[in-house]
C-alpha cells in the first residue's frame, strides 16, 4: 500500500492513496459519512497514532446547549476503514486541530463558547485522555462551581476569543534544541474584537504526574490570520494565513 492522505470536511471523512508511488492520488475512500456538520461547527482536524486509529476533533452544533448527537463536542476515535467508532473523550465546543507529541500523547485546541463577552471563557490547549470530559459548556478554566470539579482542565490557555487553531509539535532539526517537542498553536484572532492579537503561540510543555503543564509565549505575532501551523521535511514552520491566502515559512537562521 502506497502513502495515504486523510480528509476531514464538511461531514465527511475520506482518504486519497498513492497506490503506486508516482506522487499522485489514484484511489479515493469514504471512511466516514453523515457526521453532524450541519450546526456551528463541523469535523476539524486529524492526527493518527503509533496503532494506525484515527482521531478526530468533532464541534458542537451550536454555541452552548444540550447536544442531541452523541458524536457532537467529542474527539471521536476510528480504525481507517471507519469501523469501531467512539467518542474517546467530550465536553469539547470546538477542538479545531489535534497533534500527537514525542512521548505519544494526545493534544487538541479548543476554542470556548462565545455568549460571556470578550474575557470569558479563555481558549484552551487540552491534553487529551481517554474517557474524560473537558467541561463544555458549562465548566472552563477557572470556574469553581462544584459540578466542575471533575471536569479536566486544559495545560494550557489563550486570550478568550482569539481562537487557538491549528496545531503542530515540533520535531524538526531546524531549530535550537530547546524547541524540540514545543507545541505551536495558530491563534487566528477574532473578528468581533479585533484587538484581540494574534500569531503563533509557542507552548513549553511539562510532564506532571499523568498529564502535563504548560507555559505560554508568543513565537511569532502577525497582523494576517494564521489558521494552521505545521513542521516541514526541512525542519521548517509552515503557517497557513486565512486572511491572505498565503503560507509563510520560518526557518532557524539564513534561509535555503
Amino acid at each position: 500500500m502506497g502513502k495515504v492522505l486523510y480528509i476531514s470536511y464538511n461531514g465527511n471523512v475520506k482518504s486519497v492513496e498513492d497506490t503506486n508511488g508516482d506522487g499522485v492520488g489514484d484511489r479515493t475512500t469514504s471512511i466516514l459519512t453523515g457526521l453532524p456538520a450541519g450546526g456551528r461547527h463541523q469535523n476539524d482536524g486529524l492526527a493518527v497514532d503509533a496503532d494506525g486509529y484515527l482521531y478526530l476533533g468533532m464541534g458542537s452544533t451550536c454555541d452552548a446547549c444540550a447536544e442531541r448527537d452523541w458524536r457532537s463536542a467529542s474527539i471521536l476515535r476510528f480504525k481507517p476503514d471507519g469501523s469501531d467508532l467512539s467518542v474517546y473523550a467530550s465536553g469539547l465546543r470546538n477542538p479545531y486541530d489535534l497533534a500527537f507529541n514525542d512521548a505519544g500523547d494526545l493534544f487538541a485546541t479548543d476554542n470556548g463558547r462565545d455568549d460571556l463577552g470578550e474575557t470569558l471563557p479563555r481558549e484552551e490547549l487540552n491534553h487529551i485522555q481517554k474517557g474524560q470530559d473537558y467541561g463544555w459548556p458549562d465548566c472552563w478554566d477557572g470556574n469553581t462551581a462544584t459540578k466542575c470539579a471533575a471536569k479536566t482542565g486544559p495545560v494550557a490557555t489563550f486570550a478568550s476569543r482569539s481562537s487557538a487553531d491549528g496545531l503542530t509539535f515540533y520535531a524538526g532539526d531546524n531549530f535550537p534544541p530547546d524547541y524540540r517537542d514545543n507545541a505551536f498553536v495558530a491563534i487566528l484572532g477574532s473578528y468581533v474584537f479585533p484587538e484581540i492579537e494574534r500569531g503563533v503561540a509557542r507552548v513549553q510543555l511539562t510532564k506532571t504526574g499523568n498529564t502535563y503543564t504548560g507555559q505560554t509565549s508568543w513565537f511569532l505575532k502577525m497582523d494576517g490570520r494564521p489558521l494552521d501551523v505545521t513542521v516541514g521535511p526541512d525542519g521548517g514552520l509552515y503557517v497557513a494565513d486565512y486572511d491572505q491566502s498565503l503560507i509563510y515559512r520560518i526557518v532557524y537562521g539564513a534561509p535555503s
